[in-house]
């Protein structure tokens, strides 16, 4: 398997580990405060990738100008996301949430394209259309009225901020991954999220503590967020990032909805035709953008 395969195998598996963490939240939430939630999950994540790769994260200086860009990593793809995200799901729906989220690879693009100069090609543009037309058939399953019932509201707006926030964290980690490796890169974001989540979590009710009576279920939920959800699928997206640029490694977040109606045939859940359809759509937008050369989009 080539590298390129091997990067395109990886993003698909983070979309359908970020897929899952839908459900592990719902199970987290149970005994926890969002925000403490989120602080343990990436303060585990953290003491994990520590504990990994201490001599490489040891070893490594950071430079002084780049300080800045790891705190804006952390702030923005660890504590601006998580605050946008978990308060937004206390506002709006599922549907609008996803719906939402799917503009992410086109939010992107026009981002790298403004701040890092990566070229916005026709197959990029027609990626992020077509990935987003399959999300909308994923999530109304065809139905008109489904779209339009929708009713936007505050929360929409804090999806929209969560949105934003990863596509920063998606343009500042490119701009360190000429420097620094996935390691370090995802290190220092999960360790400034972490001091930035943890005044908040501290003081929330119920508080980081409750972890110990959450009971087995939420224990795993925060487990898998952390190992999986977190140590694995953003050191993996980084290599994503770092290997492909910042508009064609988003592309592949629109698989999320794709993950979510396979693990729903696991489960023989019922998959309708008009969301199948939308998965394909969705499939082939990721072949369409990923067969854009990386260095076609760089500026010359």
């Amino acid at each position: 398997m080539s590298s390129k395969r091997t990067v395109y195998l990886l993003l698909v598996l983070v979309a359908f580990i970020w897929g899952g963490t839908f459900n592990a939240a719902g199970f987290a939430l149970t005994g926890l405060h969002p925000l403490a939630a989120a602080f343990v999950r990436f303060a585990i994540a953290t003491a994990v990738f520590l504990i990994i790769g201490h001599r490489e994260i040891f070893s490594t200086p950071v430079r002084r100008g780049d300080r800045l860009k790891f705190f804006l990593l952390g702030f923005t793809g660890i504590f601006a996301y998580n605050v946008f995200f978990m308060y937004a799901m206390q506002y709006t729906s599922a549907v609008n949430g996803s719906l939402i989220t799917a503009v992410n690879p086109i939010v992107t693009a026009i981002l790298a394209m403004l701040l890092l100069q990566e070229r916005f090609t026709l197959r990029l543009g027609g990626g992020a259309l077509l990935s987003f037309l399959g999300v909308i058939l994923v999530t109304s399953a065809g139905s008109w009225q489904t779209i339009r019932s929708l009713d936007f509201n505050f929360g929409d707006i804090l999806v929209l901020g969560s949105v934003f926030s990863f596509s920063l964290y998606t343009i500042v980690g490119k701009t360190v991954s000429s420097t620094y490796s996935p390691m370090i890169t995802t290190f220092y974001s999960f360790l400034t999220g972490t001091l930035l989540l943890a005044p908040f979590a501290l003081f929330s009710k119920p508080g980081p503590g409750a972890i110990i009576s959450a009971g087995l279920p939420a224990i795993a939920a925060i487990l898998y967020l952390a190992l999986i959800g977190s140590v694995l699928a953003y050191f993996w997206w980084n290599q994503g990032v770092a290997a492909l640029g910042a508009g064609r490694a988003a592309i592949f977040i629109n698989f999320i909805p794709v993950a979510t109606i396979i693990i729903s045939l696991f489960f023989r859940e019922p998959v309708g035709l008009t969301q199948a359809a939308g998965c394909l759509l969705i499939i082939v937008a990721v072949m369409l953008t990923a067969a854009d050369s990386p260095d076609r989009e760089a500026a010359g």
